[in-house]
Order: structure tokens, then C-alpha cells, then sequence
């Protein structure tokens, strides 16, 4: 079959950790995030831009838990100390940098006062690492920031549990889907992100097995349409129904199907603006919506013209301060934790 031969062989997956179609998804995703939180454009709303969200959490549950399998493989254990301090330094210093920016723009600016007091209030939430208990008044300036702590806890619920305490592969895939089940019968808003993140690990949880990796393949095996009709169908439902569960099933098949595939479609998600993007795209969904609100200042008016130009604007303004945080926070930080792992190695050999 045609198709067959265009998809990644179980050997060159194995043998590589870099997926390059996840960049593109991440650019494309953040894209999607600017337009759910601009409702003054009418064909906004048709696209659902909150999804975005859930493939976020769908690659990383699929990448935290595929490189913890290689290094289990590789090093005979998972170094849960070492991981953590990457996910720190990776993650932290730009999350707290940007509380500190909009923190300062609150102030400067008058029209955001009460943003500013809303800040302060529940700063040591924010700065605590539990941005999703920080908006017990309804929606902030900072309410973008929940998925941040949604991540934290499972950096550091996850290894352990499934990783440190169970070693059979099949007691872990049998968790972590009694884990996801338990999430969907709860069904709150919170609970169904976890559950976004236990799909991608499930996922990763199956590739790395030979016939798992086979189920996925031929679940993926189809033309382009298939997974561009699955979105469609999605934002379709969603305009009349949010089934949550449902929207991380299709999110985690896009992350299979970027995989294994490599149709057009999978090419574009490789283009280098996409890639880019998606490689800034952390700086950027923290920046971005203090660029929105700034735009809403530029163009008050409400209609669908003035939000068109605030989405501009807001791309004009996130692009590069993401890149000038990446330089400036998120690059020496990761640079610092690799550092100190190669201290606390060299202080362990003597």
C-alpha cells in the first residue's frame, strides 16, 4: 500500500527522539490560542482556538513519557532529579519573568489597575506555582497561566508513580488508563487536561512496543483528509456541545498521525515559520495576552475589524518579545540546570 510506505518505520522511530512535525503543531496551536481570546471576530469563534490547549498537553504527556522509557532503556532508570531541575529551568524562570512583566504593565498602565490588584492578591499562587487556584474571582489577566500549573503537577506526580514505583510496562499502560478513566468520570474542566496528558503518555506508552506500535500505525494509515475531517467534525461539535474527552482523543490522534506520517499535510506542520513558531511558542502564550489587552487598548471599538487588528497587533508584539525571552530567560536558564546536573555528577565521582 501506498501509504504504508510514506510512514515512519518502528526502527527509525525508536532510533530518534525528535518528532519535527511537533514544532509546526505548536505554532499552529498558539495561533489558535489568539483567536479564542479575541470573540470580536465572528469566524473566531468557528475555530475553537481553546483546543489548542489540549494538543499541548497531548504532545507533552507523549514526550515526557517516550524520553522516560528511553532513558529507562538506556541507563537501566528513570533519574527523576535530573528531570525535574530540566523541567524547572526549562519552564520556571519565564513563568515567573512574566508575572513580573505583567505585574509592571498593570502598574504603568491606569486602565489595568484593577488587573494590578487582582495580581497582588493572589500572587502567592501565582508565584507558588499554582496559577489555576488564582482565579477564584472569574477570568484575569493571567488565567492563561492555569495550564502552567496543570503541567507542574504532572512533572511532579507523574515519573513517580509510573515510573519509580511500577517497572512492568503493562501494570503502567493499565494505570495510566484507569488513571485517564477516573479523570473522565470526574469530567471537571481540570480533571479533562490531566486526562489530555494521560492520552499522550498512553500513546507513548503503546509506540515503543512493537505491536502497539502497529495498532497506532494502521489507526494512521489514511489520506490527509482523515485527520483534517476529524477537526472539522470537532469544532463542528463543539459549537453545540464541549465533550472534552473527545477533544483529547483528536488531539492525540493528530500527535500519532504527525508521527507516523508523512503526507502533505505533515509537511506543512515542518515549514520553518511553523517551526519557529512553535519553538517560541512558550514565551509567546505567556506573553500574549497582555499584548491583547494593550491591542484592545489600540482598538477599542468591538467591532470585527479592531479584534482582526488586535490578533495582528498581538503576533507583531509576542513574536519577538518571545524570542527576546527565549535569549534572554528560557536559553541561560536551561544552559544553568545543565550546568549545575554536570556539577552535582562531578561532585558524585569524587
Amino acid at each position: 500500500m501506498t501509504l504504508a510506505s510514506n510512514e515512519l518505520r518502528y526502527e527509525k522511530y525508536l532510533a530518534d527522539t525528535y518528532r519535527p512535525a511537533f514544532d509546526g503543531m505548536r505554532g499552529i496551536g498558539f495561533l489558535l490560542v489568539i483567536t479564542a481570546h479575541i470573540p470580536s471576530v465572528p469566524l473566531f469563534g468557528y475555530m475553537q482556538g481553546w483546543t489548542a490547549v489540549w494538543l499541548f498537553f497531548a504532545i507533552s504527556g507523549y514526550l515526557v513519557a517516550m524520553l522516560m522509557i528511553r532513558e529507562e532503556k538506556s541507563h537501566g532508570h528513570v533519574a527523576f532529579g535530573p528531570f525535574l531541575i530540566k523541567r524547572f529551568f526549562r519552564i520556571v524562570p519565564s513563568y515567573w519573568m512574566t508575572i513580573l512583566i505583567y505585574l509592571v504593565a498593570c502598574f504603568a498602565l491606569p486602565p489595568f489597575a484593577d488587573d494590578y490588584e487582582q495580581i497582588m492578591g493572589r500572587v502567592s499562587y501565582l508565584l507558588g506555582l499554582m496559577p489555576e487556584y488564582a482565579n477564584t474571582d472569574g477570568y484575569s489577566i493571567l488565567t492563561h497561566l492555569w495550564t502552567v500549573g496543570v503541567e507542574v503537577k504532572f512533572y511532579l506526580l507523574f515519573p513517580p508513580v509510573v515510573f519509580l514505583m511500577i517497572r512492568n510496562a503493562n501494570w503502567r499502560f493499565a494505570i495510566t488508563a484507569m488513571a485517564a478513566a477516573l479523570l473522565i468520570a470526574i469530567g471537571s474542566f481540570r480533571a479533562q487536561s490531566y486526562c489530555a496528558i494521560l492520552f499522550g503518555v498512553l500513546l507513548a506508552l503503546a509506540m515503543e512496543r512493537p505491536r502497539g506500535y502497529a495498532i497506532v500505525a494502521n489507526l494512521t494509515r489514511v489520506p490527509a483528509a482523515v485527520p483534517l475531517g476529524l477537526v472539522v467534525a470537532l469544532f463542528a461539535m463543539l459549537r453545540y456541545t464541549e465533550q472534552l474527552t473527545v477533544v483529547a482523543l483528536v488531539a492525540t490522534y493528530l500527535v500519532a498521525y504527525a508521527i507516523l506520517q508523512k503526507s502533505a499535510l505533515v509537511w506543512i506542520l515542518r515549514l520553518k515559520p511553523l517551526a519557529y513558531l512553535g519553538q517560541r511558542s512558550y514565551g509567546a502564550y505567556l506573553l500574549h495576552f497582555l499584548a491583547i489587552r494593550i491591542g484592545y487598548l489600540l482598538f477599542p471599538d468591538g467591532t470585527a475589524m479592531s479584534g482582526f487588528l488586535t490578533a495582528c497587533f498581538c503576533l507583531a508584539v509576542t513574536v519577538p518579545a518571545a524570542e527576546l525571552m527565549y535569549q534572554v530567560i528560557e536559553r541561560p536558564g536551561m544552559s544553568y540546570g545543565r550546568r549545575l546536573l554536570k556539577r552535582a555528577e562531578r561532585i558524585a565521582i569524587r
